[in-house]
């Protein structure tokens, strides 16, 4: 989910499996679209003029995600807590506001629906940056690297993806992500679910035989499933980024200005040390 080399800092989801390998192994102003597709004025590095950036609510940067997908998005007593929640804090810090989230499905959020329709300023929701999604949205810079894995509940399970095809066995995919569309490109039997959660619950109770998912969400599900087993890994080409309606480019250019500064000045490594203790160096 490799580190792109202009990018040093950049950490890289295969640091998940050490975890999992010990876990689970072993056992815009007030208006709509127009108003964001009038904004003028560039961001500078750390913070923006109050005026560059037109908010769907003035003085709070409205951050789109979904309700359940852990390290990324999850909720803890009452409040939304995560990676990605992390990082929209840190950008509207810059742009000296407060942030406030929006849980949405994820479809609504991936299909671009939830930005065209200015129910958020940006959508932070560990979307993967595919030439599909730039047709609806625009992206930020990457802040993330991705990979996908195969998990089964139990060692006896389906041993690797080629044994899923070829056993034609029930992967459980989260609907619209990168774990789907991989799936299809592995020939794979593909039972698409619209949440983490429910698709989690399923491999516990036999509703699949294995899931394909980031190995990232992987490791924290199987924090509360000990019998999970990792089985495979795949390096994929994909990376995280933050996404905007498409023209909004002061939002744009304020978002990889928090980027870069967290970056540079070790904040974004601190905060993927906090929601995935182990990192590859």
């Amino acid at each position: 989910m490799p580190c792109p080399t202009s990018r040093p800092t950049c950490a890289h989801a295969a640091a998940a499996l050490s975890a999992i390998a010990v876990l689970a192994l072993t056992a815009c102003t007030s208006g709509g679209p127009a108003g964001n597709g009038g904004e003028d004025g560039g961001a500078t590095a750390g913070t923006a003029a109050p005026s560059a950036v037109a908010l769907v609510e003035p003085g709070v940067l409205t951050v789109c995600s979904e309700a359940n997908y852990p390290p990324f998005e999850m909720e803890e007593g009452g409040e939304m807590v995560g990676l990605d929640m992390d990082l929209g804090r840190e950008i509207a810090a810059d742009l000296g506001v407060e942030m406030k989230n929006l849980t949405l499905a994820f479809e609504s959020i991936q299909s671009g629906a939830a930005l065209d329709s200015a129910q958020c300023d940006v959508a932070i929701s560990a979307l993967s940056i595919t030439e599909e999604r730039r047709t609806v949205m625009d992206f930020s810079d990457p802040y993330y690297d991705n990979e996908v894995g195969l998990v089964t509940d139990g060692e006896d399970g389906i041993g690797s993806i080629d044994a899923a095809r070829e056993e034609q066995a029930r992967i459980g995919v989260m609907q619209g992500t990168v774990g789907e569309d991989q799936a299809r490109e592995l020939g794979l039997d593909a039972v698409q679910y619209e949440d983490a959660s429910t698709m989690f619950t399923a491999l516990a109770t036999d509703g699949v035989d294995a899931v394909l998912d980031d190995v990232t969400a992987i490791a924290e599900h199987s924090r509360a499933n000990p019998g999970f087993v990792l089985q495979e890994t795949r390096d994929i080409d994909d990376q995280l980024g933050v996404a905007v309606r498409q023209g909004s480019t002061a939002t744009l250019e304020q978002v990889d200005a928090t980027i870069d500064r967290i970056q540079a000045d070790g904040t974004l490594d601190r905060i993927v040390e906090t929601w995935i203790p182990v990192q590859e160096n």
